[in-house]
C-alpha cells in the first residue's frame, strides 16, 4: 500500500508540461507545505516558461519558512501570487487556532514578499491572506481586513471551516442547512408567532399521544411547511432544521458584509464564502476547467474528491473517497483530461441534479458513505450530493 503523503516528483511535474501553455492558473498546494518541497523554485521557473504570460502561479502558505531570501528566489523564478494564512492578529488566539504557528513570522513572510515584490520591481506581483472564519475568529475578520489594506496588501481569501476533525465542529460559524429551508423556517415562525405558537416545540410533542389544541396547531403548522417545502422542492430535515441555532449564520454574515465594505473602501478584492449552505449549486473546479494532481501523479476533478478524509458535518462522519481519472506515470495529463470518463463526470457535474444529503432525513446513506460508490438515490454516478464546496462555503486558491 502506498504511502499516503509524500512530494510530488520532478518526473511527474514534467510530465504536466503539455499542459502549461493552456493553463491559467497554476496552483501549487496540497495538504502540506508547499515551501518544504525541494524543488519549488524550480517548479514556478519551468511552469513560467511555457505558461502564458497572462496565466498566473501561486500558492497557499502557513509562511514559516518564507524569509526574505527565498521570497526573492521565488520571485526571480516568476511566482505571480502567495496567499499566507493569518486567522487573527490577536497572538493568543493565533496561536491556539494554527498549531505550532507564530504571529510574528507570518507578518515577517508577509513583509519579506513585500520588499522581493519591490527589490525585483515587480508591482504585478499580488501578495494576500487566507482567513478561516470559525467562531472563535469572525470578530476578529473586520480587524484583520483593515491591517491588511494598510498594509498594502492585495487580496483576501476567506473561507468557512472545514472540519477534519471532529473536536472542530463546535467551531464552525455555519450550519448544515439549506439557506431555502432555514427562509422557510423563518416563514412559519412568523406565522406560528402571530398565533401564540412556538413551532420550536415540535420535536419534543410530535410524537405525544395526547395534544393540547395548542400542540396539535403545531404539528398542523410544520405539516403545512413540510408541504410547502414538497411542493418546491426544498430537502428537510425537520427535527434539524427547528433545532438549529441560526444567531451563528447571523454573527457570520455580518461579519462578511463588513469586510466586504471595509476592503472596498480600500480597493483590495476579497473573496467571501457563504454564511450558510446555499441551494443554488455552483461547482467552481469543474466550471473553471481545474484538474487536481496529489502528490503520487494522480489526477482528480476537485478539491472534495482528491484525497481520502473523514469529516463531520452536521453530526455525521462522512467517509470520503478520491474519485481518480488517471496517473501521469500512465498516460500523458491531456489524454486523462480528454478521456471519455473524464469528460463525462465533468458534463454530468454540472448538470446539478442532486439530492442534498446533509438535509434528508436518512442522512448518511450507504449509497454515499459504503465504497465504492456507484450511484446516489438519483441515480448520479458522481459523489457529489454531500459537498459543501459547490453550496459556497469554502473558497481556494485556484
Amino acid at each position: 500500500m502506498a504511502s499516503s503523503e509524500g512530494d510530488l516528483s520532478e518526473a511527474d511535474f514534467a510530465a504536466l508540461a503539455p499542459a502549461f501553455p493552456r493553463l491559467e492558473s497554476l496552483v501549487l498546494n496540497g495538504l502540506g507545505e508547499p515551501l518544504l518541497h525541494p524543488l519549488l523554485e524550480t517548479f514556478v521557473r519551468r511552469a513560467r516558461d511555457l505558461m502564458p504570460d497572462s496565466a498566473s502561479i501561486g500558492f497557499q502558505t502557513n509562511g514559516l519558512l518564507m524569509d526574505r531570501a527565498k521570497a526573492e528566489a521565488l520571485v526571480a523564478a516568476g511566482l505571480d501570487r502567495v496567499c499566507v494564512s493569518l486567522d487573527a492578529l490577536d497572538e493568543k488566539l493565533y496561536a491556539g487556532i494554527r498549531s505550532g504557528g507564530e504571529l510574528d513570522r507570518a507578518i515577517d513572510a508577509l513583509d519579506a514578499l513585500a520588499a522581493a515584490r519591490a527589490a525585483l520591481g515587480r508591482p504585478e506581483f499580488r501578495i494576500g491572506i487566507e482567513f478561516v472564519a470559525r467562531r472563535d475568529n469572525l470578530d476578529e475578520l473586520g480587524r484583520l481586513v483593515r491591517w491588511a489594506a494598510g498594509r498594502g496588501l492585495d487580496f483576501m481569501i476567506v473561507s468557512q471551516l472545514f472540519p477534519y476533525d471532529k473536536s472542530s465542529v463546535g467551531l464552525a460559524a455555519y450550519h448544515p442547512s439549506l439557506d431555502l429551508a432555514t427562509r422557510l423556517r423563518a416563514d412559519y415562525e412568523a406565522r406560528g408567532a402571530a398565533l401564540g405558537l412556538d413551532i420550536g416545540r415540535y420535536p419534543d410533542i410530535y410524537m405525544k399521544y395526547e395534544k393540547t389544541a395548542a400542540e396539535l396547531a403545531i404539528v398542523r403548522l410544520v405539516g403545512e411547511m413540510q408541504d410547502e417545502a414538497i411542493s418546491r422542492g426544498i430537502t428537510l430535515n425537520v427535527e434539524r432544521l427547528l433545532g438549529l441555532d441560526l444567531a451563528i449564520v447571523d454573527r457570520a454574515r455580518l461579519a462578511f458584509a463588513q469586510a466586504e465594505a471595509v476592503a472596498r473602501d480600500a480597493g483590495m478584492q476579497i473573496e467571501l464564502p457563504a454564511a450558510e449552505p446555499r441551494s443554488l449549486r455552483s461547482c467552481e473546479f469543474v466550471e473553471g476547467g481545474s484538474a487536481f494532481v496529489s502528490w503520487d501523479g494522480a489526477v482528480h476533478p476537485c478539491y472534495f474528491l482528491w484525497h481520502r478524509y473523514d469529516c463531520h458535518v452536521g453530526g455525521y462522519e462522512q467517509r470520503v473517497a478520491p474519485r481518480r481519472f488517471g496517473s501521469l506515470s500512465e498516460r500523458g495529463i491531456l489524454d486523462i483530461w480528454n478521456d471519455v470518463a473524464f469528460a463525462t463526470f465533468r458534463a454530468d457535474v454540472l448538470g446539478y441534479d442532486y439530492p442534498f444529503c446533509l438535509n434528508c432525513n436518512l442522512a448518511l446513506c450507504d449509497y454515499v458513505q459504503l465504497e465504492p460508490f456507484t450511484q446516489d438515490c438519483h441515480i448520479n454516478a458522481e459523489p457529489c450530493a454531500a459537498c459543501l464546496w459547490c453550496m459556497g462555503l469554502f473558497r481556494c486558491m485556484y
